[in-house]
């Protein structure tokens, strides 16, 4: 079968043609017998004094989005510290994670949509604050653990 507006072949059954997208219909004729047609002409539904003049898109006016939202430098830094705190610098890089994940959440929130990195900023605070907890409970056993070593020598 042929479709009616372009002339591409199409299956029998087929809704729509690949080649226009045409919706075709069950009177399409059979590809066998190609038929050569002029052009429909199409009239436009437009009064005459509009038909002359060219349509155009014309930009919406607003703020647009940018496609792709940029993430927040310090909720990098947060993550990449909270890293950090756990391979090479335990206390250190764990206090600037904490602090760091704060400044960005904040920065995030207020930036109005214009900037991304939440999830990052929260691993960084997650990361920070379980290092830093562990080093408390640790300082705590330390403690305790040299006060039963005085305790038993004194």
């Amino acid at each position: 079968m042929l479709c009616p507006n372009c002339n591409a072949v199409v299956t029998q059954g087929q809704r729509f043609c690949d080649n226009c997208g045409l919706r075709l219909s069950a009177d399409v004729a059979p590809a066998s017998a190609p038929t050569l047609q002029a052009p429909i002409s199409q009239q436009s539904p437009l009064p005459p004094s509009e038909q002359s003049q060219p349509t155009t898109y014309q930009a919406q006016p607003g703020i647009y989005a940018p496609a792709v939202v940029p993430n927040s430098n310090m909720a990098i830094i947060s993550l990449v510290a909270g890293i950090l705190a756990w391979a090479l610098l335990p206390v250190i890089g764990a206090i600037v994670a904490v602090v760091c994940g704060h400044i960005a959440r904040k920065e995030i929130r207020e930036s109005g949509g214009r900037l991304s990195g939440q999830g990052l900023a929260l691993a960084g605070l997650i990361l920070g604050y379980t290092q830093l907890a562990l080093a408390a409970l640790s300082a705590c056993l330390l403690l305790i653990l040299f006060g039963l070593v005085a305790a038993g020598t004194a």
